[in-house]
């Protein structure tokens, strides 16, 4: 009997596929990478709304903490306690911008001295809940009012 083997096959032929293989790794790479770059445009557009809900919660804050400078210091306390008028007011405007703004936003007013003309410790603190975010956000401002009369 006689042994036939197959002919060793030539370097032309091992190399066979071996194209196609480093191609489709170089096309997951790139895919991999447009990925990345799709998540991190994704994280950048969040970022942008989250820092402008933030910077509204500041701007309300201090329009807040600005109507109490030129408010009555005598009825600071009740005006600005929850249940007043311009507490309401803040409040409306708070939940008409902010989203999801569940909780009502909070003045705590602690007066200075002895009289009313001394002025008032303000910490104004807003809360809102990004579309984005499972977690509710808060912003504080705190101020020294001495109201001008």
């Amino acid at each position: 009997m006689k042994n036939t083997r197959p002919p060793l096959p030539t370097s032309g032929q091992l190399q066979r596929g071996s194209f196609l293989l480093e191609s489709l790794i170089a096309i997951l790479i790139v895919a991999l990478g447009v990925l990345g770059l799709v998540g991190l445009q994704a994280r950048a557009m969040q970022d942008v709304d989250e820092s402008q809900f933030r910077s509204e919660a500041a701007f309300l804050a201090s329009d807040v903490i600005s109507r109490m400078w030129i408010s009555d210091p005598n009825t600071m306390d009740t005006d600005f306690a929850v249940g007043g008028t311009p507490y309401n007011d803040f409040k409306a405007v708070v939940q008409q911008r902010l989203p999801g703004s569940i909780t009502a936003p909070t003045i705590t007013i602690t007066q200075r001295g002895a009289t009313a003309t001394t002025g008032f410790d303000v910490l104004v603190t807003v809360f809102w809940q990004p579309p984005s975010s499972p977690w509710e956000h808060q912003y504080q401002m705190a101020a020294t009012v001495r109201p001008i009369n």
